[in-house]
This record gives C-alpha cells, structure tokens and sequence, in this order.
C-alpha cells in the first residue's frame, strides 16, 4: 500500500462489502493513518484554538474528519506527481475539519458527525415531485425539467430499501454544508433500520443513483 496515491488509498478505504474488500480497505486505511493522522491531529488542535472551541477533542475531530474523508472519496483528486501531494492532502483533510467544526458550532442541537445525534425527517411533507428535484442535483443526475420528470416517474421502479435509502439520504444531506453527507447519526440510524451497515446505506444510494441515471439515459434516447 505505500505505493499507492491517496487518492486510490481513499478509494480503497470507501469499499468494504465483501470480506476481500475488506482486507484491502483497512490496509489501506492503515496506510492513510500513518501518513496523515498525527498531522491530522496537530492541525485540528490548530482549528479548534482558532474559532474559540478549545473544549473540543481534536482527536475526535480529527477521527470525524477522517470518516468524513472516505465519504467523499469520490470528489478527491490526486495531485500529478508526488511533489506536494501530502501538503495538498493535508489542506483537503483541513478543510473537512473545519467544515465539520463550524457546522457544529452553528448548529450545536441539529444532528452532526461530532455529536452523533440525530432526529425525525418530515418525510410526509415532501411530495414524489419534490423527491426527484432533490435528486437532480446537477451531479449525478442533470437538474432540468426532463430530467426530474423521468427520475419521477423512475423512482416507483426501484426496490423499497433504495427508495428508502434515497428518500432518507437526499433529506438529510440537505442539512448538511453544501448538502453533500449524512451526519453520522443519522446514516447509523437508516443502516439499524434496515439491518445493515452505514458503508452498504451508501452503496445502496450508489447503485440507486446509478439505476435512475441509466433509466433517464434510456428514455432520452
């Protein structure tokens, strides 16, 4: 694993359904640690001295932040050639963190990756219109008026579990900054719900995007 970049390492962290992906992602993840994790630490320490929240554990932001991390694995980009890539590396972890932090400080009662709390999504308030302009996001899936008509008319075709996961995780990224994780209470919440882990709660909501999107690309063509 020392030869791999971190961007391939953070891959292979976020893969964990079967028991050789497994093997590999906590290989990885032990390899991302002993690059970043202390410096991870110091930065966080840093972070929580800067905006006034010397009570928080940089340890345990930094543990959050590394979760986080593997989140958002897909949106990591490694830099061409080795020449500063721990330094980059370092700047995407740090800015996680902060993120993480003012999110906590702002919204001390709203559920958060730090406090692990969690509550009720109004689900009975949004209608399937509504469902499907929260899943166009301009993303994954283009955010137009065709678009949104066919993951409408799409998302009755789906499983109960991935409508489920869908409907629960498009909600609640909506609270999040830049609408684009589920705090950690509640994707655990979802994940004992439906009797699985939080890493298959997002596989499920992969494949599920992934079906929608190929539905669209059917009925466009």
């Amino acid at each position: 694993m020392q030869e791999e970049t971190d961007g391939a390492l953070l891959y292979y962290m976020s893969c964990r359904e079967g028991d050789a992906e497994r093997t590999v992602s906590d290989a990885a993840a032990r390899e991302f640690h002993r690059r970043y994790a202390a410096a991870l630490v110091a930065r966080c320490r840093r972070i929580c001295q800067a905006l006034g929240a010397s009570g928080h554990d940089a340890a345990d932001l930094a543990s959050c932040t590394l979760a986080k991390a593997v989140e958002k694995a897909g949106t990591f980009v490694d830099q061409p050639g080795a020449t500063g890539r721990g330094r980059r590396t370092l700047s995407w972890l740090q800015q996680i963190a902060r993120n993480l932090l003012v999110d906590c400080l702002r919204n001390p009662n709203r559920p958060g990756p730090i406090t692990g709390a969690q509550d009720e999504i109004p689900i009975e308030d949004y209608s399937d219109p509504e469902f499907a302009s929260l899943l166009c996001d301009g993303k994954s899936l283009a955010r137009d008026r065709r678009t949104i008509q066919l993951v409408k008319e799409a998302l009755p075709t789906l499983d109960e579990r991935t409508r489920t996961v869908l409907v629960y995780t498009v909600l609640q990224r909506q609270r999040s900054p830049g609408r684009s994780y589920m705090y950690r209470g509640s994707a655990e919440a979802l994940a004992q719900r439906l009797g699985t882990t939080v890493a298959n709660v997002r596989r499920i909501r992969r494949l599920g995007i992934r079906a929608l999107a190929d539905r669209v690309r059917e009925r466009s063509e």
